[in-house]
């Protein structure tokens, strides 16, 4: 089912080359840049909101944009922050009040820049919690050219496609993951390193994560375009 609202986020990353990807990026309600990310984007339409510290948004462009172009001047996060808080502030999140369906899914967040790529990435993990925890309980990822990234914070259950490369990535030392469902199993794997539980391959129609306890995880999945990532609690 898809959700009510649809928001996309736009990095200043590269710029979704991939067809499937642009036209995921184009179908959303409301596109959120981050500053500069704005000078690609006008090639197709005016985005609904430009935010970020504007130190990248040419002049020409932030006059043109004047009535969606909002700055937020503070050093302490990146725009990709912003521009989520800046949604999560539209949808009123933590204020008590029953949210509506809604998704979040963050474009160019990957490329021209290693260091803000892992930023970016990490940061999802950062993003699912924060909703959990005011009880908000929308859709979030993160789209490249290649594939997709979406967060997961307990045990869960997901159908996919036999065959379907998965890698898993965890931030918890501490946290254990039995699988089924997998190539290989990944009972008794300390995520101490990102690389532990990458490069898998879904084995059955069913695959099921049993966490140890809560923790932010990030699952990826290559070639997976333009559907929602169902990942059912257990």
């Amino acid at each position: 089912m898809r959700p009510s609202v649809s928001y996309a986020i736009l990095c200043d990353g590269d710029f979704p080359g991939n067809a499937d990807v642009r036209d995921r990026l184009m179908s959303c309600d409301v596109v959120v840049c981050c500053d500069g990310a704005a000078s690609s984007f006008m090639r197709f339409r005016k985005p609904e909101f430009v935010v970020g510290d504007m130190d990248s948004l040419p002049e020409n462009l932030r006059q043109e944009l004047a009535d969606q172009v909002f700055p937020v001047g503070e050093q302490e996060s990146n725009d990709l922050s912003k521009a989520f808080r800046w949604i999560c502030s539209m949808l009123r999140v933590g204020k008590g009040r029953t949210l509506p369906e809604f998704s979040i899914t963050v474009f160019g967040a990957t490329g021209k820049r290693e260091d803000h790529t892992l930023g970016n990435i990490s940061l999802l993990a950062d993003f699912a919690e924060y909703l959990e925890q005011c009880g908000a309980r929308g859709d979030l990822s993160l789209v490249t050219d290649y594939g997709v990234f979406a967060p997961v914070l307990n045990s869960c259950r997901m159908t996919l496609p036999k065959g379907q490369p998965l890698s898993i990535f965890a931030f918890d030392p501490s946290l254990r993951i039995e699988s089924s469902g997998l190539e290989y199993s990944t009972d008794g794997v300390r995520f101490d390193m990102w690389w532990k539980a990458t490069l898998n391959r879904v084995s059955s129609p069913e695959v099921e994560l049993r966490f140890s306890h809560p923790a932010k995880v990030l699952l990826y999945l290559p070639g997976w375009f333009g559907r929602p990532l169902d990942t059912a609690g257990l």
